[in-house]
């Protein structure tokens, strides 16, 4: 493979569906300082399937540091943080050469070492991300090659890069223990804002219920209340608004039912963006598939619209595993519920 050194490197909750995508943000809450009472208030979510990564990477680019995040049952827990180097520029990322760092929600993509990259440049490690991702992409930044990579122990961490996020060798070993490829996020912003346990909590519910609203309208084949979640410029690969309608009202047509189970989706958020992440299984009288849906949607009014839905398929094996793991969860809660 050759890489081209660019760059500086849910079983959800039942719960009502309402007559259009819910509220998310009936009423504001007061970013905080960080404390051990705190939590991120883009993170919302880290989910217990094991086909996802447990684990988050937070940078705070006014602090200049990376915080490790993972799951630790249904909660969030900080595991540990990092001194950490940015872009020369300050500001988010617009164009090719601009030597600032960019922000939002990215995913850790290919582990680069010697003899792929010099270590002079970058260290001993060093990990790509998608940077542009699809809102980078409807915005239409440019550049390339923004990753996560160390630093020889002569040069100092305070240099400032051409972009990329830069910590020491020693602490990317420690950070490549946590990056599960293609699957570990990476959320960057100028500054991390915190909220008390208690309005991440509710922030975390209102966001799994318009989830659940859109997942039950889609189950009970509601095609306008279903559409309601959609923004007019929503893409999927081949389609469009107008044509996704058009393939929904058909399928409806002709299946006699539908299921859509999904697992806990991984909820994450950067201002007005949203990226949800979920193993979805689909089931009709005629079909049956299973694969990772991921949503990316924006902040309309106080709910947010779908702009685009992109589908995989998963392994037979990884199936089989979550399936029964699924199977395991729900009869542990059964017995607790007798």
């Amino acid at each position: 493979m050759r890489i081209l050194l660019t760059g500086c490197v849910l079983s959800v909750l039942s719960l009502p569906v309402l007559a259009g995508p819910p509220a998310v943000a009936p009423s504001p809450v007061t970013s905080q300082n960080e404390t051990s009472d705190t939590l991120p208030a883009s993170l919302l979510q880290i989910s217990e399937t094991e086909a996802f990564s447990r684990y988050v990477f937070l940078v705070d680019k006014e602090k200049r540091k990376l915080t490790v995040f993972e799951r630790n049952g249904e909660q969030i827990k900080r595991v540990d943080e990092y001194p950490a180097d940015i872009g020369k520029s300050g500001g988010n990322k617009t164009k090719r050469d601009d030597h600032k760092t960019p922000e939002g929600i990215y995913f850790l993509e290919q582990r680069l070492t010697q003899p792929q990259i010099p270590f002079s440049l970058y260290g001993g490690l060093a990990f790509t991300t998608n940077y542009p991702n699809l809102f980078d992409q409807r915005e239409k930044k440019t550049g390339s090659g923004i990753w996560l990579h160390a630093i020889p122990d002569t040069v100092p961490l305070t240099r400032g890069s051409r972009g990329c996020v830069v910590v020491r060798n020693e602490v990317i070993k420690k950070l490549a223990d946590y990056v599960k490829l293609r699957e570990t996020p990476i959320l960057i912003f100028d500054n991390v804002s915190y909220l008390p346990k208690e309005d991440h909590e509710k922030k975390r519910m209102e966001l799994n219920a318009f989830i659940e609203g859109w997942r039950q309208s889609w189950e009970q084949q509601d095609i306008s209340k279903y559409m309601s979640f959609y923004d007019k410029d929503f893409k999927a690969p081949g389609f469009n608004f107008d044509s996704w309608k058009i393939h929904k009202s058909n399928l409806k047509s002709k299946y006699e039912y539908i299921k859509v189970h999904l697992s806990q989706p991984y909820i994450v958020q950067h201002n007005e963006q949203l990226l949800v992440k979920t193993l979805q299984r689909y089931e009709s009288d005629k079909h049956v598939d299973y694969g990772v849906k991921t949503i990316y949607a924006l902040k309309s009014g106080n709910t947010y619209k779908i702009i685009r839905e992109e589908w995989a398929p998963f392994s037979e094996k990884a199936v089989a595993a979550a399936i029964a793991k699924d199977n395991s969860i729900t009869a542990q809660a059964n017995q607790s519920q007798q």
